[in-house]
């Protein structure tokens, strides 16, 4: 695909499932993630019900990595869905209007809309006892480069964060990150402020959720987004 009907940044819970519920509605998606790796795999596993007809549902696991196998899989089964992995630097923006981003490596990815979906990853800080990196999850590295992009358009952040405990062998560690502040995000249609074609949705914007919980708002937006309107 050298063109998308919408494009999404983030491949967490959130993000895939907005993908997951566009490609199924007909469009053209690409799922851009900074690790394959780590597709669908939350920091703990979902509890309660999985949305109806959501990715979660089809893929569900108490274990994180079979979970994110299967919704890796299942997102790779879509013939319209591209799934690749970039850290994604910038967004493309032409008449006050998103139409793709750009990726460290230079390339330019063209969409009808972009939904930003990156989760704990702006101006991430991960602490685990004494030592204090820049990441947005226990060994995954947050780059800065988007969210000052974000910062010189104007956008205005507020922080967030979430503990994670010890399990399995993995020390409890704290992420602190930026999320858009609400005034740029407007809950109902999951529209970010300042460029037409712009959504934004689960941790980034909302703020810290369980899992479940982004699932449905990543559902929800996949659902309702109409890439060629005026939203």
């Amino acid at each position: 695909m050298s063109g998308y009907d919408v494009l999404v940044v983030g491949a967490g819970p959130s993000g895939s499932e907005a993908a997951w519920a566009l490609a199924r509605r007909g469009f053209a998606v690409g799922l851009v993630t900074d690790s394959l790796d780590s597709v669908y795999r939350p920091e703990v596993p979902p509890e309660g019900a999985a949305p109806a007809g959501s990715l979660l549902a089809e893929a569900a696991s108490g274990d994180l990595w079979t979970l994110h196998r299967r919704a890796k899989y299942a997102l790779e089964g879509l013939e319209n869905l591209h799934l690749l992995q970039s850290s994604v630097v910038a967004l493309l923006l032409e008449e006050g209007r998103a139409a793709g981003v750009r990726t460290w490596e230079g390339f330019d990815l063209r969409a009808g809309a972009v939904v930003l979906a990156v989760g704990s990853f702006l101006g991430a800080r991960l602490s685990a006892g004494a030592l204090e990196e820049a990441a947005g999850r226990l060994g995954e590295a947050a780059y800065p480069d988007l969210y000052e992009h974000l910062q010189g358009l104007g956008f205005a952040f507020v922080p967030d964060g979430y503990e994670v405990a010890a399990a399995d062998g993995a020390p409890a560690y704290a992420v602190r990150f930026q999320r858009f502040a609400p005034g740029e995000w407007d809950a109902a249609s999951g529209r970010l402020s300042r460029f037409a074609g712009l959504y934004a949705t689960g941790r980034v914007a909302a703020g810290h959720a369980p899992p479940a919980a982004r699932a449905a708002s990543g559902l929800a937006l996949g659902r309702a987004l109409e890439p060629g309107g005026a939203q």
